[in-house]
């Protein structure tokens, strides 16, 4: 995208040509807000500028899409190409199958489209309304390229089995690749725990300044680091991070992470909180999840998530907590803390063959067999 992070655009080779990231949104004026809300009752006010917000962001954001595609370079959609998008929502997936349709069917590339979010994701909120319909009308229109120019994908088979099963659609396995991914450390005298990545409700962010006062109050000797990357300033997370920034014991890294520089603050974790709401993140997949058990590094994660159902079939290591709120995430921190050094060493031994299951090789071989349409 246009207003990607200089530094990411340069570390990847990344040249922007889309005007809008996954996580924006259009807001309403005040003569749409006003026009919306004419004749609704005033207790409806709230939920009707969201949906305001919602219907616009999908109808434009969607349509935006769809001309930056139409504006790619010469040859990049085009017979012979293979064209990866590694996630969509409900503001770009119509985009992406419009885009497609309306090319000669004899000059369309291969298409691999990955299916990260559940249909009624939305970034700035805990579930949207239109999301489910936007995708069946997508659906709809992809039927004729499907398995000839136009390929989903998902990560997991739990959200492979939401599209199977709601949708109709049979998603390859696409696993989030992240190469080579070095080893946890010998577990040090003192440990420390991590939390990383985006800070949001949905990743549990607010929950860790009360999970980890609860810790220490129970005589926990571990240190703690947070990253802090907000993304639209919830209320909830906001009030989180003065509360981080306050406790002596927690050490905060600010903004965005290059690959190097995640690979050295990760090395100095020697286990990961993934307090993701089982509710709103669902049974999607997670980067921080993937590289830590490939790693070899123990989860704490919340019950009905992806990386708390694969703690608990045996798949990855670590500790799973429910109900979902700080108190339990407390006592999943200090169970794992009390078992740290064999949880570590079960960590290990399942690493190899997760990171396997998610290398480079393994996302490239799955996207070579996408390469050329099945023969007639």
């Amino acid at each position: 995208m246009r207003s990607m992070n200089r530094e990411m655009a340069d570390e990847l080779g990344a040249i922007p040509h889309f005007s809008a990231s996954l996580y924006d949104s259009v807001q309403p004026t005040r003569w749409e807000l006003a026009r919306h809300r004419l004749g609704g009752a005033v207790r409806l006010r709230h939920a009707r500028s969201h949906l305001l917000r919602e219907r616009l962001s999908a109808e434009r954001l969607n349509s935006g899409f769809r001309a930056d595609l139409e504006a790619l370079p010469a040859g990049v959609l085009a017979r012979g190409s293979l064209v990866i998008f590694p996630n969509v929502m409900q503001n770009q997936i119509m985009g992406v199958v419009q885009a497609l349709s309306a090319l000669p069917e004899a000059g369309r590339p291969r298409v691999v489209c990955q299916l990260m979010f559940a249909p009624d994701w939305l970034p700035w909120r805990r579930s949207g309304q239109l999301g489910p319909g936007i995708y069946r009308q997508a659906f709809a229109l992809a039927r004729p390229l499907l398995g000839r120019s136009l390929v989903f994908g998902t990560e997991n088979a739990a959200i492979a089995d939401l599209y199977r099963e709601g949708y109709g659609i049979d998603p390859i396995r696409l696993p989030v690749p992240f190469g080579n991914v070095e080893r946890a450390r010998p577990l040090p005298e003192r440990p420390v725990f991590g939390f990383f990545g985006v800070s949001k409700n949905d990743k549990g962010f607010h929950l860790l300044p009360e999970a980890i006062c609860l810790c220490r109050e129970q005589g926990l000797a571990a240190d703690f680091v947070v990253q802090v990357q907000q993304c639209g300033h919830e209320a909830e997370t906001a009030a989180a991070e003065r509360a981080l920034r306050a406790l002596p014991y927690v050490r905060v890294i600010d903004g965005v992470l290059t690959d190097e520089a995640f690979a050295a603050e990760s090395r100095k974790v020697d286990a990961m909180l993934l307090p993701y709401d089982p509710e709103v993140f669902g049974m999607r997949g997670s980067g921080i999840f993937t590289q830590s058990a490939a790693a070899g590094r123990p989860v704490v994660a919340a019950a009905g998530t992806f990386a708390g159902s694969s703690v608990a079939s045996g798949a990855a290591e670590g500790e799973v907590f429910a109900p979902y709120d700080a108190a339990t995430f407390a006592g999943a921190i200090l169970r794992l803390a009390g078992r740290l050094r064999d949880s570590h060493a079960r960590a290990a031994q399942l690493a190899g063959r997760f990171a396997q299951a998610t290398s480079a090789e393994a996302y490239v071989d799955a996207l070579l067999a996408q390469a050329e349409p099945p023969s007639a």
